[in-house]
C-alpha cells in the first residue's frame, strides 16, 4: 500500500502562497526549509472537470544563501508579464530573509531567478524565538513607473502581537530594496472577527490585490500541527500609486468570509473554470496536507 507523504500532498493541493498567472492558472510556493529536498514552486491549473498541479523547476538559485528556505508568499509584478516576487518568511539565526525575483516559462514548466533582494532583519528568528515572519507580499507600480513592495508580517508572536503591513521601494535593475522609516515601522492590522484564542491568531497570512486595486488579506488561527484551524478573508483597504505608503488601511475591518477547519495561507483571484468565483485560496493544513478551492 502506498502511503502518501507530505510532499505529495503539497504538490497536489497545499501551498504557502499563490499568485495568478492567467485566468485559470496559478503559481504556488511551498515552505520547504533549505535542508529539505523538493520543489519550491508548483503550477496549479483549474478546469471545469479537473485540476492539475505540476512542479516548476528552477536551476539557478543565484544567492549567497543558496536554495530558498521557507517560502511563504508570492506576488505578480504589474506590467512585467510572467515575473513574480516571492519571499522567505524571514531570517534564520541572522541569515537568509530574501525576496526572489523570478520569471516563469509556462511552456517549459521552469523558472529563472533574475535577482535577489535582501530583507533587513528587525527581529531575529532562532530556536525557541519567533522574530520577523512575513506571510504576504504584493507589488504596486507608481505613477512615475517605480515599484513598491508591500510585506505582511503575520503577527501572533511576542515580537509582533498583531499583524503589520510594511512597504519599501524596489529596483529591478540593482535588486536593492529601500525602506523608509515609516515603511519599516509599518501600519498595524488586527484581523476582524471572533477568535477562540487571540494568541494563536495570525492577522495576515496572505495578500491579494484585485482588479479594482482593493487590498485583501487572509487571517488564520493555528493551535498546532493537528489543528483545529480557522480562517477568514477580509478587505484591508485600497492600494494607490503614490510614492508614499502604497495603500490605505480602512478604519473598520469586517469579515468577508469565514472558513472553519482550514488554515489559509494562499489567496488569489477568481478562476474562469468557476465563473461565480471571486477568489481562490490554498491552505497549508500541516499534517493533513492542503486544499485548493474557488469561492464566491
Amino acid at each position: 500500500m502506498h502511503v502518501q507523504n507530505v510532499q505529495d500532498k503539497k504538490l497536489e493541493t497545499g501551498s504557502s502562497g499563490m499568485a495568478q498567472v492567467n485566468d485559470n492558472t496559478y503559481l504556488a510556493v511551498y515552505d520547504l526549509k533549505n535542508f529539505q529536498k523538493g520543489y519550491r514552486l508548483g503550477l496549479i491549473s483549474s478546469y471545469a472537470d479537473s485540476i492539475t498541479v505540476v512542479p516548476i523547476k528552477v536551476e539557478n538559485w543565484v544567492s549567497e544563501g543558496g536554495i530558498p528556505s521557507d517560502l511563504e508568499a508570492i506576488s505578480v509584478i504589474p506590467d512585467r508579464p510572467y515575473e513574480f516576487l516571492m519571499t522567505e518568511s524571514g531570517n534564520w539565526q541572522g541569515n537568509l530573509g530574501r525576496i526572489f525575483h523570478i520569471k516563469l516559462n509556462i511552456i517549459s514548466r521552469s523558472a529563472e531567478v533574475l535577482g535577489v533582494f535582501q530583507l533587513p532583519m528587525i527581529h531575529k528568528n532562532d530556536i525557541g524565538l519567533t522574530g520577523d515572519q512575513y506571510e504576504g507580499i504584493a507589488c504596486v507600480k507608481n505613477d512615475d513607473g517605480a515599484y513598491q513592495v508591500i510585506l505582511a508580517e503575520r503577527g501572533g508572536s511576542s515580537a509582533y502581537p498583531n499583524g503589520l503591513l510594511k512597504w519599501a521601494n524596489i529596483d529591478f535593475t540593482t535588486h536593492q530594496i529601500n525602506f523608509s522609516e515609516q515603511g519599516k515601522t509599518g501600519i498595524p492590522v488586527a484581523a476582524p472577527g471572533e477568535w477562540s484564542n487571540a494568541s494563536s491568531k495570525r492577522d495576515l497570512t496572505d495578500l491579494y490585490i484585485d482588479k479594482n486595486g482593493e487590498l485583501w488579506a487572509a487571517a488564520s488561527q493555528d493551535l498546532g500541527d493537528s489543528g483545529p484551524f480557522n480562517s477568514i478573508i477580509y478587505k484591508v483597504g485600497n492600494t494607490n500609486s503614490s510614492n508614499n505608503a502604497p495603500f490605505t488601511v480602512f478604519g473598520t475591518l469586517e469579515v468577508y468570509k469565514s472558513l472553519s477547519g482550514y488554515k489559509i495561507e494562499a489567496l488569489s483571484g477568481p478562476s474562469i473554470a468557476a465563473p461565480a468565483s471571486k477568489f481562490t485560496f490554498g491552505t497549508e493544513d500541516e499534517i493533513y496536507g492542503g486544499t485548493w478551492r474557488p469561492i464566491e
